[in-house]
């Protein structure tokens, strides 16, 4: 079984309920699909936690280049380029040098799926609707395309025979197979800043064998999360937002 997920953003606080459930499981492999920092209030916190999973494959995101990169946050909003300085001024050695290191994507794992951060032709991409969805499969060889990028849980189904592109909702906690004859770009939502309304953070387990997917849901402690942000003197919308999920 592969744990997938993405957009941690610096949040311990959901970071620690994800791998406690984790290590209630037999996990097979942790698959992060970017955007370990940026937002929140513990960079290095969470960075020392995801140095110590294994075994695990990773691709970068853009606040993870933009917290390394001085300059590539141009396009940011200035609660999230606040954030990137506050954190590139905060940054270990040890953890610079880590996410200095992580591979942009996307990459194509030998369980025969693909990730990526964004859209797998450009990193930066957002695949919000579906006219850059339907681009986006040419980016990616097989079946599936885990991304992320978006904070939104669900997937993007392409029945090619049928000529149809839908976008699917998953109810958490129950298995969705992905059927015979259809592609997929599927996102996990974000465990740190969940942006569907839903304030409880989001990640998906994938059961290659069975090529079937699987949304968790989990509350954890986003006041504690929002106070750590507030005590940091980042931008209030960073911490206001984890109450609704917005």
């Amino acid at each position: 079984m592969d744990l997938i997920f993405s957009d941690i953003h610096s949040n311990l606080h959901a970071l620690r309920i994800l791998l406690r459930y984790a290590k209630k499981r037999i996990i097979d492999r942790y698959v992060l699909l970017g955007d370990l920092v940026g937002y929140g209030a513990n960079p290095n916190e969470t960075l020392d936690l995801i140095r110590q999973l294994e075994p695990r494959v990773m691709v970068r995101g853009n606040h993870d280049r933009a917290c390394i990169t001085p300059g590539s946050d141009a396009a940011f909003s200035l609660p999230a380029r606040m954030a990137v300085s506050w954190t590139r001024g905060r940054l270990t050695e040890e953890n610079a040098w880590f996410l200095e290191n992580i591979p942009a994507g996307p990459i194509t794992l030998d369980a025969g799926y693909t990730i990526a951060h964004g859209s797998p032709l450009d990193e930066d991409d957002y695949l919000l609707h579906p006219r850059e969805a339907l681009a986006a499969f040419d980016g990616f060889p097989g079946q599936v395309c885990f991304f992320g990028h978006t904070h939104l849980p669900g997937a993007y189904e392409l029945d090619d025979e049928a000529q149809r592109l839908t976008w699917i909702t998953f109810e958490p906690g129950t298995w969705f197979p992905l059927r015979d004859g259809c592609k997929y770009l599927i996102n996990p939502g974000s465990v740190g800043q969940p942006r569907d309304r839903d304030p409880r953070l989001s990640f998906l387990t994938y059961d290659p064998s069975h090529r079937r997917v699987k949304l968790h849901r989990l509350d954890y402690d986003h006041a504690g999360a929002s106070r750590a942000i507030l005590a940091a003197g980042l931008h209030s919308n960073l911490a206001e937002r984890l109450h609704h999920g917005i």
